[in-house]
């Protein structure tokens, strides 16, 4: 194509169709703006803040346990996994104490916490695009036969996380590590994340 137009249709045919994608301004769909890349692929700190969850979640109730112990199980740099605790300190969900008899423990029962919770804590409101969350900023909406579908496919995974708590979770974990047992396979050795005391 040339001028810009897309392929299959010409820069007249930009120009004449209100409804075709490639004649909105930049200012408004503009591919650099972060509100429109990649919003499904979940970070990496999230990803660490539910596995640190998850450990305690598979404690004993009102077991602590050590930062670096933690590291070591889940395979977290220990510096990342530092600031995680105090992310999730602040957000309500743990508690860490220093000292010999210190460690990191859960500030509410794991019944209580869900998936959605700790992830929107670390992530902000989850959405799998701009339009499933402010769907007048998008100039398609009013047409977009897409747009219900994302919609329905956000709702399922906000319901799917905010109905599923770390108590069931750590059931499931704990049921992985029995059939493990069982089985006699070693679980995944875990990289070197914490260094040795």
């Amino acid at each position: 194509a040339r001028d810009g137009a897309p392929p299959g249709g010409t820069s007249r045919q930009k120009d004449d169709n209100p409804h075709f994608l490639w004649s909105q301004k930049p200012e408004i769909l503009d591919p650099e703006d972060p509100l429109w890349g990649s919003e499904v692929e979940i970070s990496r700190r999230a990803d660490y803040a539910m596995r640190v969850i998850l450990d305690l979640a598979m404690l004993p109730p009102g077991m602590r346990t050590r930062a670096r112990d933690i590291a070591r199980r889940q395979a977290i740099p220990y510096a990342f996994l530092q600031k995680i605790i105090r992310d999730l300190c602040a957000a309500g969900f743990v508690t860490a104490t220093r000292g010999r008899r210190g460690g990191v423990m859960l500030a509410r029962p794991p019944e209580s916490i869900t998936l959605l919770e700790v992830l929107e804590a670390m992530e902000g409101p989850i959405r799998l695009n701009r339009c499933s969350r402010e769907p007048s900023a998008c100039p398609r909406y009013t047409f977009c036969a897409i747009h219900p579908i994302w919609a329905q496919a956000q709702a399922y995974l906000q319901t799917l996380l905010g109905s599923t708590t770390f108590a069931e979770v750590a059931r499931r974990g704990r049921q992985i590590q029995a059939a493990i047992a069982r089985n006699g396979a070693a679980a995944p050795a875990a990289v070197a994340a914490a260094p040795p005391e």
